[in-house]
């Protein structure tokens, strides 16, 4: 049980992917860290730290304690895609070292960067991760009649072509999507169409669903 901190636990905000969209005051505080936490593909980004780095994967309960133990000590910086306070890690670690424990540097979500690709405003959105999550549906297709727009963070089984079936499948049609693939990185590209074309488009890497109601009907 630790009770003390020497160090806060440091929160970093990677971006979208490339790591030109990782803030100066974010890669500051990276070359600070005593120890790196993060995904595989995040960790890659910073082969020149002189930092230990320690792989996240799915042990977010045990890396949670750990880092509370390692944070006694040493600096540990945490490294989240996108921004952390946006369906991340973060809130995990907040409840456990507490708020005052934690601080948290902002990052560009990819949300942030599908909505600007497609030139939409996004103060008037909403939004729900799919990733991981195949039984969000009836919550995604309950917000899709609600919300004038939808931002959707998908996986490798909730594709933009699975959506649009569902959508489609319970009377939902006359919607507008974009599918936002790879954003930020060399092979990133957008496209625009309706939910019955979506269903026939394929989807690989990292993609964001923009779902838009074209004739403001609540069906």
């Amino acid at each position: 049980m630790v009770e003390s901190n020497k160090n806060k636990v440091i929160i970093v905000g990677c971006g979208p992917g490339l790591k030109a969209y990782i803030s100066p005051k974010a890669l500051y505080n990276i070359k600070k860290a005593d120890i790196l936490v993060g995904s595989r593909r995040l960790l890659k980004l910073f082969p020149g730290v002189d930092a230990e780095k320690v792989v996240l994967e799915k042990n977010y309960r045990i890396m949670t304690q750990k880092i509370a133990e390692w944070s006694c000590l040493r600096q540990v910086v945490i490294l989240v895609s996108g921004d952390p306070c946006f369906f991340s890690y973060t809130q995990m670690v907040v409840r456990k070292m507490g708020r005052e424990r934690c601080t948290i540097i902002p990052g560009i979500s990819s949300i942030q960067l599908a909505f600007a690709a497609a030139g939409e405003s996004w103060d008037d959105a909403c939004f729900i991760s799919l990733h991981g999550r195949s039984d969000k549906y009836e919550h995604l297709i309950k917000k899709v009649r609600e919300h004038h727009k939808v931002g959707i963070l998908t996986d490798h089984k909730n594709t933009p072509a699975v959506i649009a079936h569902q959508l489609l499948k319970n009377g939902i049609q006359k919607r507008q999507m974009f599918i936002c693939k790879n954003l930020s990185l060399p092979e990133e590209s957008i496209h625009e169409t309706d939910l019955a074309s979506a269903i026939q488009v394929p989807t690989s890497g990292t993609t964001v669903v923009i779902i838009k109601n074209t004739s403001h009907e609540t069906r």
